[in-house]
C-alpha cells in the first residue's frame, strides 16, 4: 500500500506541477537525479568509490581509470519505480602510456513531458601510490514538449481548459560540470578512494509559456548541488571483496548516507553480490541489494560480461541489467 500511495503521490505533483504551478517546472529539485549507474557496482549497496575498477569509474570516480588496460563497453537499462526509463552507456578506452586510461558515460532519461541526457569523458593516471582523476560533463535537459489533449480535461469548461493550455512552460536546459578523484593505493589487497562531483556545475535553464500574457521563470542559472564520497576496499581472498562508502551531507537539508557490500566468486564464470545503502536519518529510505555477474572469456582477451542487480527499496523494488563486452 505505501509503495501505491507513493507512486500516486508523485504522478499527482507532476500532473501539478505541468498544469497548475507550470511557471515553475523548470525549476524542479529532481533535475539529473544519481539513481545508482552502473549495475556491478548496485549489486554492491551502490559501493564503489574505493573499488573503481572497471568502465563504471568514468562516472563513479575517474581515477579508478588508471588500473585499467582493456577496452570495454556496456549498457544498461532501468525501469525506476516503473516511470522513468534510465538509459546508461559507458566505455574504457586505455591509451599507450602506462597507468593511464580514458572513459566514457552517457546517461538518458525520460519522455516528451522531461527529457535528460549526461555525456561524461574522464581521464586517470597512476602516480606510484596515488591515482588522480579528472571528469567533465555536458548536461542537457527539454521539457513541456508533450501535447496536451483536450479530452483529458473534460471535467473542466472551455475557458478553464483554454487558460491551463497557455500556461503550458516549456524550454530546456544546458550546463556543464566538473569532477575530481582520488585512489589511494597503500596495498595490493586495500585502496581507499574520494570522489569530488560536481566542484563546479552551472545549468542554465530557458522556459517559456505556451501563450501570452503567462510569465514563467524566463532564463536563470542554478548550479547542481557539490557531493563528497570517501570510500575504501579490501581484498578480503582472491574471490572475495569487501567494499564501503561513506556520503556526508554538505548542507542541512542532505542526509548522510552509509554503504557497504561485499563480491564473492563463487566459480570462474560466476559472481555474486550483495550490500546495503542506510540513510542516517528518521526516515525509511534505506535499500538493500542483490546481484549476479557472469564473465565468460571467449578467446585471448575478448570476454562478454552480463550483470543483474535486484534493489529492494522502501518505495518500488527495482531490477538492473547489463551486458558488456570487453577486449
Amino acid at each position: 500500500m505505501k509503495r501505491i500511495t507513493a507512486i500516486l503521490l508523485f504522478l499527482i505533483l507532476g500532473v501539478t506541477t505541468e498544469v497548475t504551478y507550470a511557471q515553475e517546472l523548470s525549476g524542479i529539485p529532481g533535475s539529473f537525479v544519481d539513481i545508482g549507474f552502473g549495475t556491478r557496482p548496485v549489486g554492491m549497496g551502490f559501493a564503489y568509490v574505493g573499488l573503481a575498477d572497471d568502465e563504471n569509474s568514468s562516472y563513479l570516480n575517474p581515477a579508478g581509470l588508471s588500473q585499467m588496460n582493456e577496452y570495454k563497453v556496456s549498457f544498461s537499462q532501468t525501469d525506476q519505480f516503473g516511470i522513468i526509463k534510465y538509459n546508461y552507456f559507458a566505455a574504457l578506452v586505455p591509451i599507450p602510456f602506462k597507468g593511464q586510461s580514458v572513459g566514457f558515460s552517457v546517461l538518458s532519461s525520460g519522455d516528451e513531458m522531461m527529457n535528460e541526457l549526461s555525456v561524461h569523458a574522464a581521464y586517470g593516471i597512476r602516480l606510484k601510490f596515488i591515482s588522480i582523476g579528472l571528469g567533465v560533463k555536458y548536461r542537457n535537459a527539454a521539457f513541456g514538449n508533450n501535447t496536451l489533449r483536450r479530452e483529458d480535461y473534460i471535467v473542466f469548461d472551455e475557458s478553464e481548459i483554454d487558460a491551463g493550455f497557455n500556461q503550458q512552460v516549456y524550454g530546456d536546459a544546458n550546463g556543464f560540470g566538473v569532477d575530481l578523484g582520488l585512489m589511494f593505493h597503500p596495498t595490493r589487497k586495500m585502496n581507499f578512494g574520494v570522489m569530488l562531483r560536481d566542484i563546479y556545475a552551472p545549468i542554465n535553464w530557458n522556459s517559456k509559456a505556451r501563450g501570452s500574457g503567462y510569465n514563467p521563470k524566463g532564463s536563470y542559472e542554478e548550479g547542481m548541488p557539490m557531493e563528497l564520497i570517501v570510500g575504501s576496499s579490501f581484498k578480503v581472498s582472491d574471490n572475495l571483496i569487501a567494499v564501503g562508502d561513506f556520503q556526508p551531507a554538505l548542507t542541512g537539508e542532505r542526509t548522510n548516507w552509509v554503504r557497504i557490500g561485499l563480491e564473492g566468486r563463487l566459480v570462474k564464470i560466476l559472481m555474486l553480490r550483495a550490500g546495503t545503502e542506510q540513510g542516517v536519518n528518521q526516515l525509511d529510505d534505506d535499500k538493500y541489494t542483490l546481484g549476479t555477474g557472469l564473465d565468460i572469456e571467449i578467446r585471448n582477451k575478448l570476454r562478454i560480461q552480463s550483470d543483474f542487480a535486484y534493489v529492494i527499496d522502501p518505495i518500488y523494488n527495482t531490477l538492473r541489467f547489463s551486458f558488456a563486452i570487453s577486449f
